[in-house]
């Protein structure tokens, strides 16, 4: 494996297991355990979904997926992180209106995997 796909896929690895990690904190102060946490709610939301956006990013350029997949993959990553960018926005028209391309994306996205899933079962 060539050192920069080596370092690249540790960087992946490594935000993997920081979203993890913000997932048990953001869980933890929801339940009322995590009162050390004196971060911002909102940063503490945001923060898994801007890490595993950016590491499912990144990763992209180490499986060098084909030109639709890695369409479809950008496109749900960068769902994730304009996600995390609206959890980190004070609620407003903007943000709402945010969010809601937020969910459209989504919608894209999973619609896509399903008709792509479709059309690779009639193929076989």
């Amino acid at each position: 494996m060539h050192k920069s796909n080596l370092l690249l896929r540790c960087i992946t690895i490594a935000l993997v297991v920081l979203a993890l990690a913000s997932c048990i904190a953001l869980l933890a102060k929801d339940a009322g355990v995590g009162a050390l946490l004196r971060l911002p709610r909102s940063a503490i939301s945001a923060a898994p979904l801007l890490l595993v956006g950016a590491s499912f990013l990144i990763l992209q350029t180490t499986i060098c997926p084909r030109l639709m997949e890695l369409l479809k993959n950008g496109l749900l990553a960068a769902t994730f992180l304009l996600w995390g960018a609206v959890q980190l926005m004070p609620r407003n028209p903007t943000s709402i209106r945010l969010g809601n391309v937020v969910i459209a994306l989504y919608v894209l996205d999973l619609a896509w995997v399903i008709l792509g899933s479709k059309n690779s079962r009639e193929k076989n």
